[in-house]
């Protein structure tokens, strides 16, 4: 019995380091980078060339409302409304999924995806943009059912829609089946903690201006949660030790 407890007392140590570690190691807000060799279209803004930082907003209040940034995190481009969008396998890779566009016009990204996860998130356009956007790329585009996009009015599946090449619209359905594979081409990123951003694939040039979203309040901070663990393990070293002196 004793030495069946002294290996329970060390589980529990070893688990006390490797939580923190895996905590510290992905990033509650999903934080990815992306590397755009052209101009890209989002709800309400273009993102000229760059390096950017794709994150939840905010993990604590809503985890469908994603912010994108500048790589190093001093602009903000905006904060957007998404739905999350289901895929029958994972990718390896953080990645964005474009809705094609005609010669000489910006790709919008349609979807943006965690590596190792199957639900994404599927970005909500207003619907002006969605009109524009769904009759030239000849696919339907998520928007909302009434002419707006902010958050506080577009919270669910009922008061979104999918615009279609024709103008018709749809409701969208609480439990939409998942994909076999994402639509749209798709450009590779880099998750926050695996190093550098990868090489810009080519995307078409072009500039357009749109004022961007006001910025959500930052994530916060693992520090507490990590203090926790690392006291639970000098709890669990001590006791060993006393555990040990009456063996002996």
């Amino acid at each position: 019995m004793r030495v069946k407890w002294l290996g329970v007392m060390y589980a529990a140590a070893t688990l006390a380091v490797v939580v923190p570690a895996t905590a510290s190691a992905q990033p509650a807000d999903k934080r990815t980078f992306f590397t755009f060799s052209g101009a890209v279209d989002m709800p309400g803004v273009a993102l000229p060339a760059g390096q950017y930082e794709f994150r939840i907003a905010n993990p604590n209040t809503s985890r469908d409302v994603i912010q994108v940034r500048s790589r190093d995190g001093k602009k903000n481009f905006g904060v957007f409304l998404t739905h999350q969008a289901q895929r029958a396998t994972a990718s390896d890779d953080a990645e964005v999924r474009f809705l094609e566009a005609g010669a000489g016009a910006p790709p919008a990204i349609k979807t943006w995806w965690y590596p190792g996860e199957r639900t994404g998130y599927e970005f909500v356009y207003p619907k002006a943009q969605a009109r524009r956007l769904a009759q030239r790329t000849r696919q339907p585009v998520l928007t909302t059912r009434n002419e707006t996009s902010t958050t506080s009015e577009a919270q669910n599946s009922k008061e979104l829609a999918r615009i279609s090449p024709s103008g018709s619209e749809s409701q969208v359905a609480d439990n939409e089946a998942a994909d076999s594979e994402p639509a749209g081409s798709r450009q590779a990123g880099q998750r926050a903690d695996t190093g550098s951003v990868p090489a810009p694939s080519p995307a078409p040039s072009g500039t357009s201006a749109r004022a961007a979203r006001t910025q959500l309040p930052q994530t916060a901070s693992a520090t507490p949660l990590v203090a926790l663990l690392g006291l639970l393990m000098l709890t669990a070293a001590a006791a060993m030790r006393q555990l040990r002196r009456r063996m002996l």
